[in-house]
């Protein structure tokens, strides 16, 4: 019985772990074919490997895009964020 419980706990904490580390991210990008060059952000939301996905999105967009900026940063996009 003992070793149920201890089990259930820590399934309890890996669970919560998880959940913990699954943080909103946004990549930040520019565009530099635009005049001045223009700002954007794209957001990575409710998936469970956002960091991926948005090192993903700006790896490709700068290697689409000569001498654009893509950083991932954590927390929405100003855009989305509802009061």
């Amino acid at each position: 019985m003992q070793r149920i419980i201890m089990s259930g706990l820590f399934a309890i904490a890996l669970v919560g772990l998880a959940f913990a580390m699954d943080i909103d991210r946004h990549a930040d990008f520019n565009n530099p074919k635009a005049q001045p060059a223009a700002a954007g952000c794209k957001g990575f939301y409710g998936t469970d490997d956002n960091r991926t996905a948005c090192d993903d999105f700006c790896g490709k967009y700068r290697s689409d895009n000569e001498g654009a900026t893509c950083d991932c940063a954590e927390g929405k996009c100003a855009a989305d964020e509802h009061p």
